[in-house]
């Protein structure tokens, strides 16, 4: 009977010594210094929801603009370590002329077309047909451009002006972020006076509730803006609920209407893709620019990183 009291009680007093043990051990971790680490922004590209990154390369690259024509999907953005202008087709990266940075493309037959800026301290605009460098300003600014093609003409949005075919068109009177061109009606989003605006053919209108509006579509007559937490669809807001961030790009295929923000997916107002958050710290880790839709397959670009908890 002794010896059996002996052995409960090391087996108490070891079972103690092990929670104690559990209970220092916990404190001194809880006690050390954490903070969170990031492995450089990776340029990617969700189809359906799965994503592909698009370089290998450990530093840098974002992903501002996407278009698919065919089977052929072409991704403009930026490779941050030698600040260079890229185009990627299928995933295979191509690097522009003179570039630092590509922020719009668009394919019309089998031309491709890509804005952004060449590799100076002034941020000069610049536009690529096929790779090939086409200067159309001597303006300066830290302003992102964009292009669109339609019958054969080539528009781009810049700062506060539209050309057409690299001549002035328009001179409006605020900033400028996104083109369309529908039954050759020019379309452009923006901010004026620290408003949303929408300009059609140079005439400027409010949208209310917005303070900048980042993309514009045209689908069957209808004019759909982006921008903040809204879409306005012909002027008329909507909140775009259950969404995370500011609204980036603005797409419609058939009757749906695709919306991405910072970083959410939605279709017709419903959130379908929430950009993954940090394991270790309540952040994302993911950030979509610009989405497409084609055959029904919706391609989101983007960028990505891989979140890491350090400890003291």
């Amino acid at each position: 009977m002794k010896y059996h009291l002996m052995i409960t009680y090391i087996n108490m007093r070891t079972i103690m010594l092990y929670f104690i043990t559990i209970i220092v051990v916990t404190m001194f971790y809880s006690c050390r210094y954490c903070d969170e680490e990031r492995s450089p922004d990776i340029a990617a590209v969700w189809k359906n929801g799965v994503r592909q990154k698009l370089t290998d390369v450990n530093y840098s690259t974002r992903a501002n603009s996407i278009y698919v024509a065919g089977n052929d999907v072409y991704v403009a953005g930026n490779e941050g370590y030698e600040d260079l202008a890229m185009l990627w087709i299928n995933g295979v990266a191509q690097t522009l002329q003179g570039g630092k940075n590509a922020t719009s493309v668009f394919v019309s037959g089998e031309d491709v077309y890509v804005v952004g800026f060449v590799r100076s301290s002034s941020f000069v605009p610049m536009l690529w047909k096929n790779g090939i460098e086409h200067h159309f300003t001597d303006d300066s600014g830290l302003y992102y451009p964009a292009v669109y093609v339609y019958e054969n003409n080539v528009y781009v949005a810049w700062r506060n002006k539209v050309w057409e075919n690299e001549e002035i068109k328009y001179i409006l009177t605020g900033t400028v972020n996104s083109i369309y061109v529908f039954g050759g009606d020019i379309y452009v989003a923006g901010t004026e006076k620290g408003k949303a605006t929408l300009w059609k053919n140079g005439v400027a209108q409010t949208l209310p509730g917005g303070s900048n509006a980042n993309s514009v579509f045209v689908s069957n007559n209808d004019v759909y803006v982006v921008g903040g937490n809204k879409l306005w669809k012909n002027g008329i807001e909507q909140i775009l609920t259950g969404a995370s961030g500011s609204a980036t790009s603005v797409f419609v295929s058939g009757n749906d209407v695709y919306v991405t923000t910072e970083y959410s997916v939605l279709k017709n107002g419903r959130v379908i893709q929430n950009a993954t958050t940090s394991e270790y710290f309540p952040s994302f880790t993911e950030y979509y620019s610009s989405i497409f839709v084609s055959n029904n397959d919706v391609y989101v670009a983007g960028d990505y990183n891989i979140s890491m908890r350090v400890c003291d």
